[in-house]
């Protein structure tokens, strides 16, 4: 072999390493782009950093709605929206039971709930006889009294004959002053007979409950 041709051989050799390493860096080049993610193309709203209004919650007018428009309350029933009477029951050992009835005479919904005041009155000026009526039980729950709705209290009345004349002090009465619950104002039911003025009597002479919905059965 000629001078002249080893150069050649050599060179072709040469020649023949570097295309290969080439190949091997395109190779890996290539593997590098088709085994990694490729990115997702970026939408208008994306872009923007708006939401798509189909991504809104639902709940969101909702939540707003509900706050801008709040259920009205009940406000509590007054002498105004009331009219009340008390009813006989029955008696026995000594007491007369009454039932106190109020009805909404009104034209809009109130609420009631709670004792009445309850206290024997008489003469003229319509004093108060003796100690109001004493408060049995438990408040109660609320009573929503659309017009011409109802609620009654049981009421108690032990008769006078159960004392003592000297520390009963007997007085006629003309009839009971009655308070709605929560209310400073006061309504006049007449029920005549004998109340005990003593403010100390070792006894209650009127026992008011709770009231409760509706009429008595």
């Amino acid at each position: 072999m000629t001078r002249t041709r080893i150069i050649l051989a050599a060179t072709a050799a040469l020649l023949t390493i570097g295309l290969s390493a080439c190949g091997e860096d395109g190779a890996t080049s290539s593997s590098t782009i088709i085994g990694g993610s490729s990115p997702e193309p970026q939408t208008h709203s994306e872009a923007t950093g708006n939401t798509p209004s189909a991504e809104v919650p639902p709940s969101a007018e909702t939540t707003s709605n509900t706050e801008a428009d709040p259920a009205p309350e009940n406000r509590l029933c007054e002498v105004g929206d009331l009219a009340v009477t008390v009813e006989y029951v029955d008696a026995g050992a000594g007491t007369t039971h009454h039932a106190l009835r109020f009805t909404n005479s009104g034209t809009s919904t109130c609420e009631i709930q709670g004792f009445a005041g309850v206290s024997y009155v008489g003469g003229d000026d319509g004093h108060q006889i003796g100690r109001p009526a004493e408060r049995q039980g438990d408040k109660g729950a609320a009573i929503i009294l659309r017009p011409g709705g109802q609620a009654w209290a049981p009421l108690a009345a032990p008769r006078t004959e159960n004392y003592d004349p000297a520390t009963c002090r007997p007085e006629e009465a003309r009839g009971l002053r009655i308070y709605p619950p929560q209310e400073y104002d006061s309504m006049f039911v007449p029920l005549s007979g004998t109340a005990c003025a003593n403010p100390d009597l070792p006894g209650e002479q009127l026992k008011v409950q709770t009231l409760q919905q509706g009429s008595p059965s």
